[in-house]
């Protein structure tokens, strides 16, 4: 009677060790399924940050390229109105000579 005793423990040892292996097998697959959703994620979020990075450069120098721009109207607006003070005091002091010449 022991002996059946420990064959059936065995039988029974056996049978939860099988379950065990099979469910140690599910879960590694499901580790993996899982390694892999996180590897494609981090690319994901990794070439996200890339572009965000790239955006935010191409504002940095949209910005700077705006301003130097900016400045160049500045001073092309300056000399402009330079030029146009200058371009009336000549017509002014040419209409004035013609006066004291008629």
């Amino acid at each position: 009677m022991t002996l059946n005793t420990v064959q059936s423990k065995l039988q029974q040892l056996e049978e939860e060790n099988g379950i065990s292996r099979r469910r140690v097998r599910e879960l590694e697959m499901e580790l993996d399924i899982c390694k892999r959703d996180v590897a494609r994620e981090r690319t994901r979020v990794m070439e996200r940050e890339e572009i965000i990075v790239q955006q935010q450069r191409d504002v940095k120098r949209n910005i700077k390229g705006k301003s130097k721009a900016s400045m160049r109207d500045v001073s092309i607006n300056v000399s402009g109105d330079r030029d146009r003070d200058l371009v009336r005091e000549r017509y002014k002091e040419a209409v004035e000579e013609k006066k004291g010449l008629s």
